[in-house]
Parts: C-alpha cells; sequence; structure tokens
C-alpha cells in the first residue's frame, strides 16, 4: 500500500479506467471522482474541469457514439459502462444519475478546498503532450486557487524531464498483450517516485 507522504489524496484525470484501478488497487482509503471510469479525451477533460462540470451528464447532452458507445456531445467524454446494449437508455439514465451528481459536487468541493492533491493523468489523443499536460495544469490552478496540488502525466512517449513547474512527466510502459489494467509493478514504480518526489 502507498504512503500518501504530504498529500491527502491521489484522484485519477483519466483517460481511461487504468489510472483508477491502479490508485485503488495501491491506496484501498482511494475515493471515488468523476472522472474515475469514463474515457476523457485531453480538450474534453480540460473543457469539463474549466465549466466547473457544468452539464457534465445532463440528459440532453448523451447522444450514440462510435462502437454503441454513449458520449457527452460537448466534451466527447465517453462512458463504456452507464449503459450496456440492449438496454432501456432511459432506465440506465436514472439508474446513474444520482452517483454522477455526487460525484460532480465531489469534485467541485475538492477544488474548493486546501487539500494537497496528486492527481494522475494518461494522456489520450492530442499530439502536443506537453502543452496538453500545461493547459490541465493551469486549468486546475485557476479553478482551484487554494488547492496544493502536483499533476503526474503519464504516456507513451519517452521524454526528457520537461521541468514544468507541478508537473511530473514519465513514461508508462503497458503490458504486452496490452491489459487495461495495466503492468501493476509499473503503476507502483511511477506512484512511489511521484509521492517521493513531493517530499524533495
Amino acid at each position: 500500500m502507498l504512503a500518501l507522504r504530504r498529500y491527502d489524496q491521489i484522484v485519477s484525470l483519466g483517460r481511461g479506467c487504468q489510472p483508477a484501478h491502479q490508485i485503488r488497487r495501491l491506496h484501498a482509503e482511494a475515493q471515488a471522482h468523476v472522472f474515475d471510469w469514463i474515457v476523457t479525451p485531453d480538450a474534453g477533460l480540460v473543457q469539463s474541469i474549466a465549466t466547473d462540470l457544468n452539464g457534465f451528464f445532463a440528459r440532453d447532452r448523451l447522444v450514440m457514439g462510435p462502437e454503441d458507445c454513449i458520449v457527452d456531445r460537448v466534451t466527447d467524454a465517453r462512458f463504456l459502462h452507464e449503459f450496456p446494449t440492449g438496454e432501456d437508455f432511459d432506465a440506465q439514465y436514472q439508474k446513474h444519475v444520482g452517483r454522477y451528481e455526487m460525484l460532480a459536487e465531489r469534485w467541485r468541493n475538492l477544488l474548493a478546498s486546501r487539500q494537497s492533491v496528486l492527481f494522475v493523468r494518461q494522456h489520450a489523443w492530442d499530439a502536443d503532450l506537453r502543452a496538453t499536460a500545461i493547459r490541465l495544469r493551469d486549468t486546475i490552478a485557476l479553478k482551484a486557487p487554494h488547492l496544493s496540488f502536483s499533476l503526474l502525466y503519464l504516456s507513451a512517449a519517452h521524454e526528457e524531464d520537461w521541468r514544468e513547474e507541478g508537473i511530473m512527466n514519465s513514461f508508462l510502459r503497458q503490458p504486452e498483450p496490452y491489459v487495461w489494467t495495466g503492468d501493476d509493478a509499473v503503476w507502483e514504480r511511477l506512484l512511489e517516485q511521484a509521492l517521493a518526489r513531493s517530499e524533495q
């Protein structure tokens, strides 16, 4: 189990389920958060944060996307687990809307707090890794002026340390053949390193 050191929480920012799965595996007391189990494109994540999750999971914004997946037409956030094929859409929506309202409020309370947080983001698809990470960091900083946070930014690219304030960028090796949960040993090492850097 991880020792959080100076942080109060470790919070997943997606892009999919892998970061949340690994955070919970290594930190049993981790809270659920709004971006844990959905697919979040880079720009859509920033837009969601910048708008305080306004309209998030609103019924009139959810449409059928590619591969029979329900998406938010504004942010392109993709809900892979909430709407099984063949199930009644409105029944499934009612089943999950209360939980997402609770998670959205938890997110807003977190950003309004004075906690110390390690955010973990697995890069999605935008071409410029560094610019994408900086935009995410700056958006969080703007929306959460009292929050003390660092951003662990993980990608499939081997890049030198960007030496960007508040950002720790690292290569995230995936298992071969690919498994959605990721490589347990790799995740343990990366999270331990990030937590240790917080004390330097």
